[in-house]
């Protein structure tokens, strides 16, 4: 039987799910010719192919009437995570700015891509991308790099297609895919259960306007993505070099579990949080990236201080989210406000003490952990310092992030004192004391003692040790 494509092939260049790619020439043109699995059609290819004019998107030469084979203008390259490997960061970002244009051109004229992903993008010696498979997939994508919504069975649309250049702007830019698990079944399931890690924590060099824009187009609901192609060029187009983005190391465990609670409020169930320890620990680190991935979802995030959330608690929807600052209160004074039901979707609490007697409302308790010896190394590394500062600091601070911090910022930056600040200060820098001790000195009670040395835990000037009863002076250590 006549072979009835008209071009002689002579090497398989890959092979999936949809079928073949084969390498062929034809009067000086070198082509790419793709051949559809048993019973399957490439319609859906041909017809974007033959609809999208554009430089970085591979020409049609042929096909036949029923799809099952086509060709193409052959692309020379590499995969985009292979070309990024090495590149300077501005490369890496104008890079992606040529992606999204390219799918606004795609988006204008009615397509779809379906299934952004490095595998889709070859960049050639010129350092141009050029996209591949445009509109191939309808029914799925590539696990890692489809959105949650196509997880569940939706089929493409351009919010799902701007998902896919969040995910590769994240890996341009971190070196990583935003859900990097190991098994098709682990990533599928961390992918619908949890948010990426923030492209500060991985590559605190990105600037910030870009680390936002990622993890925005990368959000789970998606009308709370860019809302399209375009929005998304304008993003990257005017985010500024100047800043980086913030460095937040260590409590790994502690922010993956917040990001999962996250998606569980924003699947419809609700929850209540408490996270306690010791001033200085890493408590407001930890509300604040939950509270910040709660407005990047189109969540409405309000703060206030216990004392005043009986109304927000009340009159409060599924979509709030409630974060109170509890710091000082005893256990009796915290279940009293949280014991009554609410409807908010997430109610989150800094404080300084677990409330064991929630535990039937299915309350959550999330201790900050102390910074590893790995934690400083990294944290000192984005400072430009090198291992024996890391090593110094973490043995100085015994793994306490905000003395671990001041200490290789390389000085304690004491802020404008108050009166009674000043006093406590010097107190403490004689030698340690407890907050009973300090609360007398000062003629305040124990809870207005905390709020006045809030300022000081924050700055790393006074910190507490391991079991939270014993302050001290960071210039004493």
């Amino acid at each position: 039987m006549p072979d009835p494509i008209p071009f002689e092939r002579t090497h398989r260049l890959g092979a999936g799910a949809t079928g073949e790619v084969w390498y062929a020439e034809a009067e000086g043109r070198r082509l790419a010719v793709k051949i559809a699995a048993g019973g399957r059609s490439l319609a859906a290819e041909v017809g974007a192919l033959a609809r999208v004019r554009h430089p970085n998107i591979p020409v049609l030469v042929a096909a036949d009437r029923s799809a099952t084979w086509m060709a193409r203008a052959y692309v020379e390259g590499a995969r985009l995570t292979s070309w990024a490997h090495e590149r300077r960061l501005a490369d890496r970002i104008q890079l992606m700015q040529r992606v999204a244009e390219t799918m606004v051109a795609v988006h204008a004229a009615g397509v779809l891509h379906g299934d952004l992903s490095p595998a889709n993008i070859l960049v050639d010696e010129h350092g141009q991308p050029h996209l591949l498979d445009l509109g191939a997939d309808t029914r799925g994508g590539s696990l890692g790099w489809m959105a949650p919504e196509r997880l569940r069975g939706e089929g493409p649309s351009e919010l799902s297609d701007v998902y896919g250049l969040g995910a590769l702007l994240y890996a341009v830019c971190t070196g990583r895919p935003p859900y990097a698990r190991t098994g098709a079944q682990a990533l599928g399931y961390a992918q619908g259960a949890t948010l990426p890690v923030p492209v500060g924590s991985l590559a605190p060099e990105v600037p910030a306007d870009v680390a936002e824009l990622a993890l925005a187009a990368l959000a789970h609901r998606p009308s709370s993505r860019p809302p399209s192609a375009a929005a998304f060029v304008e993003a990257l187009r005017h985010a500024g070099p100047q800043l980086p983005s913030r460095v937040v190391v260590g409590m790994d465990d502690e922010r993956d579990r917040l990001r999962r609670i996250l998606v569980d409020v924003l699947r419809g169930e609700s929850a209540l949080v408490i996270v306690h320890g010791a001033p200085g620990s890493g408590r407001r680190t930890l509300v604040d990236e939950v509270a910040h991935r709660a407005t990047v979802e189109g969540l409405a995030v309000q703060r206030m201080r216990l004392e005043e959330a009986g109304r927000a608690l009340n009159g409060a929807q599924e979509n709030d989210v409630i974060v109170l600052d509890a710091d000082g209160l005893d256990v009796q004074v915290l279940r009293a406000a949280l014991e009554p039901p609410t409807d908010a979707g997430l109610v989150i609490v800094r404080a300084s003490v677990p409330v064991r007697a929630l535990a039937s409302r299915g309350l959550v308790h999330i201790r900050p952990a102390a910074f590893g010896r790995s934690d400083v190394a990294l944290l000192s590394a984005a400072l430009g310092h090198g291992s024996d500062r890391a090593e110094s600091a973490y043995e100085r601070s015994r793994g306490h992030p905000a003395v671990a911090v001041a200490l290789l910022q390389g000085h304690v930056a004491v802020p404008e004192l108050t009166p009674p600040q000043a006093r406590l200060l010097g107190r403490l820098e004689e030698g340690s004391a407890r907050l009973p001790e300090l609360a007398g000195l000062v003629e305040l009670t124990e809870h207005q003692t905390l709020d006045a040395l809030e300022p000081l835990f924050e700055a790393g000037v006074v910190w507490s040790g391991p079991d939270g009863a014993e302050l001290y002076a960071s210039r004493t250590i």
